[in-house]
């Protein structure tokens, strides 16, 4: 279902979709430029892995998946407002706190692309020691 066939929808004919049927993609959405953004501040660094974004239910990067999802809702403004009406607020709304949320998720992304959770260093600070053991499986 495309963009302009769900955009009208009420609030509640909203919710009873599934996010999958939506259409949702990164490509050609303000978030687009942001994420080349972070791509060009890793570069910057020296930092050639760029952690490929996805579009998930919530801010996430999967465990032992050097990836970043990131909320649905922030790829339309009629999600966003939905989400605005709902949550009272939109987790990542402004570019700033879009930027601050990705370079958080984006070192997530490199703990698993770099394989740090197996290194002694790193499990001692921080990670407790079930969630080591389990690390090294």
């Amino acid at each position: 279902m495309e963009a302009v066939d769900w955009a009208p929808l009420s609030d509640q004919e909203l919710l009873e979709r599934r996010i999958s049927t939506l259409g949702l993609r990164i490509e050609g959405t303000p978030l687009e430029p942001l994420i080349k953004q972070l791509y060009d501040e890793l570069s910057a660094h020296g930092l050639v892995f760029h952690p490929p974004c996805h579009i998930g239910d919530e801010w996430f990067v999967p465990i032992g998946i050097p990836a970043i999802f990131v909320p649905f809702f922030l790829v339309h403004e009629r999600l966003r407002a939905l989400e605005r009406t709902r949550m009272l607020e939109v987790e990542g709304g402004t570019q700033e706190w879009f930027m601050q949320l990705m370079r958080h998720e984006a070192g997530h992304g490199y703990t698993y692309a770099d394989k740090l959770t197996r290194q002694k260093e790193w499990r001692q600070m921080f990670a407790t020691t079930a969630r080591a053991e389990t690390l090294d499986s």
